[in-house]
Order: structure tokens, then C-alpha cells, then sequence
């Protein structure tokens, strides 16, 4: 018995000699590491805090400050391996200004703020809060006030049965029940000109086209012309507005045009939290050819009050929560409905810099009137869900995939649909 208990202490000792060891090497490397980043030798000091993280490996301080190097040295890397430490303890100041520091380093100015202001938050009266502090005020005198901006987004779908609703509304013809390849491009452009921390005026005109292989009655070309602004009147409230026109061209003949008005009040609740409620007025007006020969029934006016919330949840994950409910008033009763739509959107920010959003959709539109069709009053429950995925391929490009899939549940059958869209596309903003 003896034996065997003097075995057991001896092996223990050679075990902890072990660990003692590996925690001394592991010790050594973050302290030579510590010691070249104070002389700026940062190539030298990732080098021993990668070395650390060998020794053990996910360790957070080692993971921290190797985070803290790379930024130093301007290296890109740096940004997912700073999240990795955030995810280990969301509530470090520390951490959360060294994102900041690093996002402000990329001019990236609304994202570096939310950092800032979650370390003045975490630990206000400390000298990680004066320095955001400073950082903040910097960002706002120092952000680059670009007058223009222009986005071009341009890519392929195919689509499994081909909707014309430009518009979020169809006609029973504009169901092909066919599927088709289609090439989409979409350009917008925007001019500020009043870019302040107080409020914004701007105009903006978007371009949307798409060509169909096999269906070119449903190719689609709407122009939009934009004007909006925004007035803070506090840290708390924001009002915000604009005014749409729009003109829809469909298989080559004129389609339809809108005028919208929507004003709407921001309620900013802390870092990354915001509550918006918002109301659209649309007046609509619809052109009969000889594809869609009642579409001038549908000309009339739209109605919609919603209420959104935005939020973060962690470094990594934005949600988004809204519901809407709308009155659309036309020529026909049978047009006429009342709608009530709830969304959910899901961002999460994955390694590499990749974007992954997942978005899931109901609306429901009880029409007022007989339809023509079948006699009874149309009832539509919309359910749609999508995934999509961005790459980063430099600051200007990126590449989006997703996939769409729409299920029309409708008691009048030719309304009655499912659709599924894939999609690839290149995204480019200057």
C-alpha cells in the first residue's frame, strides 16, 4: 500500500512539473510579447503571442493582445481575432476599446462609436472612458463628410416561378408559373447636402433592371427619385422623412407610377438599441396594356403605420423586429385590402469579415370585396423566409449569395403560389 501511494505522489510531481512548465513558457511568451509591443516591435511580439497561444491555446489575454498588435500594425486580421476576445467577456472595456480603436484606424466611424460608447458605458469615470471619449469626439470632427455615394449591385437568380409584383402586388397574370435565369443590376446614388451631427438633407435615384431568358414580358425597370432629411432634436430623438417617385416599366410599356411620403421618429435607447416608428402614404397610379388589362383597378392610395426595433446582441449578432400594418384602397373593392405584417432580420458577423443574415416574414391581407374570380372575399397569408451570406472581396467589393422561398397561401386558387429565388451577386460602393 505504501508502494503504490509513494507512486501515485511521485507521478503527481512529474504531472505538475509539467503543467508548472507549460504555464512558465506560456508566461515567458506573453511577457516578451508585452515587452517588444512597448517598443513597437510588433511583427516581434505577435510572433511570441501566437507562441502563447500553442502553449495554450484560446487563452483570452494572449488571444487580447495579439488582437491589440495586429491592429497596431494596421493588419486586417485583427478585427475577427479582437471579436474572439469579446466573445470570451462581452463586458470588458478594455476589449471593447480596442475594437473601437481598430475600426476607427479603418474610418469605419458608426461601428467604432457603438464600441466607444459600450466602453464608456461598462466603465464610465476610468481612463478607458476618457480615451473613448476622446476617440468619439475625433470621430465626429474627423469622419469624412462625402458629399456623393454610389452603391452597384449586379449579379444572376433563378427564380422557379417568375411573379411581376415590382411593387409587392400582382395580378393573376403576373404569375407565370414558369421558371427562368434572369440578369439583375441595381444602382443607386446619393447626394448630401447637409452631412451633420445635428441633421442631413440629401437626394438620391436608384436604377433596378432585370432580363429574363425566356420571360421578357416580366422584365422589370423601376427608376426611383428620392428626397429625405433628418433632424436630431436630442440624444434620444431623431425624426427623419422623405419623398419617393417612382416609374415601373414592364416587358417595355409603361406599368405604373407612386408618389410616398414617409415620415418617421427614431427613439435611441443605449448602444445599438433603437426603437423606430414610421408611417408611408403611397398614391399609386396603374396603366392598363394588353398583358395586364385591368392593372388602372389597382390605382389608388396606401396606408401604412410601423413600429421597428433594433438591437445587438453581443459584438456579434444585430436583430431586427418589426411589424407593420397597412390599408391599400383602390378603383375595385376586390383590390381594397387590410394587411398586417411581421418580420424578423438576424445578422451575424462570422469570421473573415462574412456577413450571414437570416430574415423570416408573415403578412396576411384580408380583401374587402367579392373577387371576381371565385366570388368570396380573398384572404393571402405570405410566408417568406431567406439566408443570404456576404464575403468581403476588398473595402469597395463583395459577393452575396442567398436564397429566397415565398409560400402564397390563398383561398382564391390562381393566387395560390410557391417561389423560390437563388441568387449570386456582386456588390460594389464608392
Amino acid at each position: 500500500m505504501r508502494k503504490i501511494l509513494l507512486s501515485a505522489f511521485i507521478l503527481s510531481l512529474f504531472l505538475t512539473g509539467g503543467v508548472f512548465a507549460k504555464e512558465s513558457e506560456y508566461e515567458k511568451h506573453v511577457a516578451k510579447g508585452i515587452a517588444a509591443s512597448e517598443q513597437n516591435n510588433f511583427t516581434a511580439a505577435a510572433d511570441e503571442f501566437n507562441a502563447a497561444l500553442r502553449e495554450s491555446p484560446g487563452d483570452r489575454t494572449a488571444t487580447l493582445y495579439l488582437g491589440i498588435v495586429l491592429s497596431r500594425s494596421g493588419n486586417s486580421d485583427a478585427g475577427p481575432i479582437l471579436r474572439k476576445a469579446l466573445s470570451q467577456k462581452p463586458d470588458d472595456p478594455r476589449t471593447n476599446l480596442e475594437l473601437g480603436i481598430f475600426y476607427f484606424n479603418k474610418a469605419v466611424y458608426n461601428e467604432a462609436t457603438d464600441y466607444f460608447e459600450n466602453t464608456i458605458r461598462l466603465a464610465p469615470g476610468t481612463e478607458y472612458a476618457a480615451k473613448a471619449g476622446e476617440y468619439i469626439k475625433s470621430a465626429k470632427g474627423d469622419a469624412p463628410t462625402k458629399p456623393f455615394t454610389a452603391s452597384i449591385l449586379a449579379g444572376v437568380q433563378y427564380d422557379s416561378n417568375v411573379v411581376l409584383n415590382p411593387d409587392d402586388g400582382f395580378l393573376p397574370q403576373g404569375i407565370s408559373r414558369q421558371s427562368d435565369w434572369r440578369t439583375v443590376v441595381n444602382v443607386k446614388g446619393r447626394y448630401n447636402f447637409v452631412n451633420e451631427q445635428s441633421g442631413s438633407m440629401y437626394a438620391g435615384y436608384g436604377l433596378y433592371q432585370n432580363l429574363h431568358g425566356r420571360l421578357s414580358d416580366y422584365n422589370v425597370n423601376q427608376q426611383l427619385l428620392e428626397l429625405g432629411g433628418a433632424y436630431r432634436i436630442s440624444q434620444t430623438f431623431a425624426l427623419g422623412g422623405s419623398y419617393n417617385f417612382e416609374y415601373i416599366f414592364a416587358g417595355g410599356e409603361a406599368y405604373g407610377f407612386a408618389h410616398s411620403l414617409n415620415p418617421s421618429l427614431k427613439i435611441s435607447e443605449g448602444p445599438g438599441m433603437s426603437t423606430i416608428v414610421e408611417y408611408r402614404y403611397r398614391k399609386n397610379h396603374y396603366m392598363n396594356d394588353e398583358l395586364f388589362r385591368d392593372n388602372a383597378d389597382r390605382s389608388g392610395t396606401n396606408h401604412t403605420v410601423g413600429v421597428i426595433q433594433e438591437m445587438k446582441l453581443g459584438a456579434a449578432v444585430r436583430l431586427r423586429v418589426a411589424y407593420a400594418h397597412d390599408t391599400d384602397s383602390t378603383r375595385k373593392d376586390f383590390w381594397d385590402y387590410r394587411g398586417n405584417k411581421g418580420r424578423i432580420d438576424i445578422g451575424f458577423m462570422l469570421p473573415q469579415k462574412m456577413l450571414l443574415n437570416l430574415n423570416g416574414e408573415y403578412y396576411k391581407k384580408q380583401y374587402q370585396g367579392l373577387d371576381p374570380i371565385e366570388g368570396v372575399k380573398r384572404s393571402d397569408k405570405v410566408y417568406t423566409a431567406s439566408v443570404s451570406l456576404t464575403k468581403p472581396l476588398s473595402d469597395r467589393f463583395s459577393i452575396t449569395v442567398g436564397e429566397l422561398y415565398i409560400r402564397n397561401k390563398s383561398n382564391v386558387e390562381v393566387f395560390d403560389y410557391k417561389r423560390s429565388i437563388t441568387s449570386v451577386f456582386l456588390n460594389a460602393r464608392f
